[in-house]
């Protein structure tokens, strides 16, 4: 099976500039988020009655790029389908997903929390602010990192190249 690493954190937190550099530095494969290319073709961000085949989509890619991969390979969630369900929570107080996206990222063997330390940036229906992007941190700060397996989850902060050489070392471990 591949090593899979899952990227959890809010708008502008390096999530994407992270998996691109685990892209070019480890040759890591990359599952894009399925959730901006929901709101790229339909310009417009979901209801909440969408959330939930959202979060499988996510989970569905990452599970093909798996099964596609070998031992070596290293695949990236660009975000964990989590995510869908921290979304959930935090725009429409709906925590339905939660176990079974829990469940889901517990099978990675990674669980990457990019932090809020990154210049945040617009970027149309895609982001909605800095405050919107710290909601999304404490969310996963009390109900995220509180419920995961522990040794599951590495803090991601600094330079990108600070982060790609945090995992480095992990990986290695």
């Amino acid at each position: 099976m591949a090593i899979v690493i899952e990227l959890l954190g809010g708008e502008c937190t390096g999530k994407s500039a992270l998996a691109t550099a685990l892209h070019s530095a480890l040759g890591a494969r990359v599952v894009p988020e399925h959730l901006r290319a929901f709101v790229d073709q339909r310009g417009r961000t979901p209801q909440s009655n969408e959330q939930a085949s959202i979060f499988q989509a996510q989970l569905d890619a990452l599970d093909r790029e798996v099964a596609a991969s070998n031992a070596v390979d290293l695949v990236v969630g660009d975000p964990a389908a989590l995510m869908t369900a921290v979304y959930s929570i935090q725009y429409f107080d709906d925590d339905t997903l939660l176990t079974r996206a829990l469940e889901a990222a517990s099978r990675a063997d990674l669980l990457v929390w990019c932090q809020p330390d990154f210049p945040w940036s617009a970027d149309g229906l895609h982001h909605d602010g800095p405050d919107a992007r710290e909601l999304t941190h404490r969310i996963i700060e009390h109900r995220i990192a509180p419920a995961l397996p522990a040794g599951l989850l590495v803090v991601a902060s600094g330079t990108v190249e600070e982060r790609l050489d945090k995992l480095r070392t992990v990986l290695d471990q």
